[in-house]
């Protein structure tokens, strides 16, 4: 259970996923069911991302958004 186990690419397709379908999740959630892992370890990396101005957030990190930054990685080729 770390955050290294997380990757951001996971972590922006949490919030698009969450953006895209009105999700019933948010993206903690979202990154929850699909990596296993503990709800303060997505909250971590979702702050590690918020960090490397990937996403942003006004209130909360559970109602943010991609920045420009984070919408670029998310085009690029992922392995």
């Amino acid at each position: 259970m770390a955050v290294k186990d997380i990757s951001d690419v996971q972590v922006l397709k949490a919030y698009e996923e969450y953006r895209a379908n009105n999700s019933k999740e948010f993206p903690h959630e979202i990154l929850m069911r699909q990596t296993g892992q503990p709800e303060k370890v997505c909250y971590k990396a979702m702050e590690r991302a918020y960090k490397r101005d990937l996403i942003a957030y006004g209130i909360s990190p559970r109602t943010g958004w991609l920045t420009e930054k984070g919408k670029q990685l998310l085009k690029e080729p992922h392995e």
